[in-house]
């Protein structure tokens, strides 16, 4: 009796096929797939199914796609960087430590646009008052260390991406009744009748609050750079204000909770903290911090980022980060192969050698090595060869080529600025690129400087005036910096002077090319017209002498006796017009 289908296919399904012992016959008892007779059931071809399975043929069978997709974030290089901000800060400071390129870079980028730092007198109306506030302003320059100030924010700026710089005024308040005055006036009230009140007004005479200020305040006592990792920031759309908080770091902790139980060394150091951060610290919230520059201490956020929706700056070690990586996982693949083979391997043979003298050759090799003087004394030739970690070492040199170009590429300098050995027509390109960069940034700088630093003291200190309009126009002077040099001095001068001598550019671009400002150079200037310090009291004195010389000849005898002392006979001129009239 025959099987129906049926009955095969139930069969074949309940086979259960076992792995045959003699390989050879792995092809002959090889398992058969599980077939299905009968007709198929009848399945919805739906557009999701196409998508997800592939396209359903004419025969009932489908034609399945692989859903594999290319993510750049969920590669495994990618995977092994530092995701949080916390570890990608402190990549970006050890290799900034410990990679030459990123080290020389970094500082190329603080110490150049920042050479050196001049305050230029302001334009106002009241000369005397400009200049009381630019000498006022580049006492406190000295004292603050400005220069140092933006070098420390431009280097976090390049190498962590933001910078919150907090500036302190830690003066003493000025006593309110310098400022204010207390003014006794009546108020008409709802009945008709008149009731006294006492009201403050401002002094007109403000001369005492003034030389209160002269004497005590000192502008912004301190400016440093707060750790990011110690800054919580909030920022929202539509707006430009943020929220910015100081957390408490352990060591602060520690030291208020000493003096909390009676430390007298630590109720030292913590009668020194300002108020809010001792309050703040026993109640376990964060420092608020004001951005305000007019209402006293402040922190001013810096971000290098080029979107204003992008919630935090970009180190310029963010682009290198994958380079980095790769490099130094390069380096220690070659490190770990010399630290193997510091000890070479030493392999030592003869030919058609027996085991007895196998043997006695080993001893002797042995007694070499301990004692340098020992020979090795054999009657038959014996090979010496040593391995080292100098045939076993990767040959990296192409892609370390590589990666130090993308380095240069994305650390946005070149190789020449780096080691200094190029020439300025060689790079002039790049040099131009990285020049525009630094104008840039240098512009970031003046804008904090001025508006943020300089405007809030000057207008402390009175250093105010009115425009033609009547607004009050604060007098601060202007930040500049020396010329940047990365441009051949030559050729530029050359060019600017052929500009001056043609009547197309002003003197005081070649000043400030030459790192002079051209305001003190022009009353300087004015101060030795006629002096012995003008340019051309020499000539003066030339053609004075010369004058007196002539008169000299024509009114004295000094020719006669020049003649007779050289021996010569001296004729006077005769006089013309002396004959007779014919």
């Amino acid at each position: 009796m025959s099987d129906t289908p049926d009955d095969t296919s139930k069969r074949l399904a309940s086979t259960s096929f076992t792995e045959p012992q003699d390989p050879t016959e792995v092809a002959r008892v090889r398992p058969r797939p599980k077939v299905t007779t009968g007709k198929p059931k009848r399945l919805p071809k739906t557009a999701g199914m196409k998508l997800a399975y592939g396209v359903m043929s004419a025969s009932g069978t489908t034609s399945a796609t692989a859903g594999n997709f290319y993510s750049p974030e969920l590669s495994t290089d990618f995977l092994e960087l530092p995701q949080s901000l916390y570890e990608q800060w402190n990549y970006y400071r050890f290799f900034y430590r410990k990679n030459p390129f990123v080290g020389q870079a970094l500082d190329l980028h603080t110490e150049l646009p920042l050479s050196k730092v001049r305050l230029n007198i302001p334009k106002a109306k009241n000369r005397d008052l400009a200049l009381q506030a630019t000498e006022w302003c580049e006492r406190w320059a000295r004292r603050i260390g400005l220069l140092h100030r933006l070098l420390a924010i431009v280097h976090e700026w390049h190498l962590i991406g933001e910078v919150f710089v907090w500036c302190e005024d830690a003066n003493p308040e000025m006593p309110e009744g310098l400022m204010y005055e207390e003014v006794n006036v009546i108020v008409d009230g709802d009945d008709g009748t008149g009731e006294a009140r006492t009201e403050r007004r401002l002094r007109e005479d403000q001369s005492a609050a003034i030389e209160w200020l002269k004497k005590n305040y000192k502008g912004w006592t301190s400016i440093r750079c707060l750790p990011p990792e110690q800054t919580h920031m909030e920022a929202f759309n539509f707006t430009d204000e943020k929220l910015i908080e100081l957390v408490p770091d352990a060591k602060t902790k520690k030291i208020i909770e000493a003096a909390d139980s009676g430390d007298t060394r630590a109720q030292r150091v913590v009668g020194s903290m300002p108020t809010d951060v001792v309050n703040a610290v026993r109640e376990g919230t964060n420092i608020p911090l004001n951005t305000d520059p007019e209402a006293g201490s402040f922190v001013h956020y810096l971000a290098n980022k080029k979107s204003d929706y992008e919630p935090r700056g970009h180190s310029i070690l963010e682009r290198c980060l994958q380079s980095l990586v790769h490099f130094d996982k390069l380096r220690q693949a070659n490190a770990s192969i010399a630290s193997r083979h510091m000890t070479p391997i030493r392999i030592v043979y003869a030919e058609d050698m027996a085991a007895s003298d196998t043997d006695a050759l080993r001893e002797q090799v042995d007694l070499a090595l301990q004692d340098p003087d020992f020979s090795i004394i054999a009657n038959f030739q014996i090979t010496w060869e040593e391995m080292g970690s100098d045939q076993r070492l990767l040959d990296l040199s192409g892609e370390m080529d590589l990666l130090a170009r993308e380095l240069y590429a994305g650390l946005g300098v070149t190789e020449g600025l780096l080691t200094g050995e190029s020439s300025y027509s060689g790079d002039k390109i790049s040099l131009e690129v990285i020049n525009t960069r630094y104008m840039l940034l240098r512009e970031i700088l003046q804008d904090f400087t001025e508006e943020y630093l300089f405007k809030p003291m000057c207008k402390r200190m009175g250093f105010v005036e009115l425009d033609d309009d009547g607004n009050e126009q604060v007098i601060y002077p202007r930040l500049s910096f020396t010329r940047l040099a990365l441009r051949d001095n030559a050729d530029t001068f050359d060019s600017l002077f052929n500009l001056y001598q043609k009547g197309s550019l002003d003197i005081d671009v070649i000043l400030e090319l030459l790192n002079i400002d051209p305001v003190t150079t022009r009353e300087k200037l004015e101060r030795d017209f006629f002096t012995p310090n003008d340019s051309t009291f020499n000539e003066v004195l030339r053609n004075m002498y010369g004058d007196v010389g002539r008169k000299l000849v024509e009114e004295t005898d000094v020719v006669p006796k020049v003649a007779k002392n050289l021996g010569l006979k001296h004729s006077p001129p005769k006089e013309e017009g002396g004959g007779r009239f014919g």
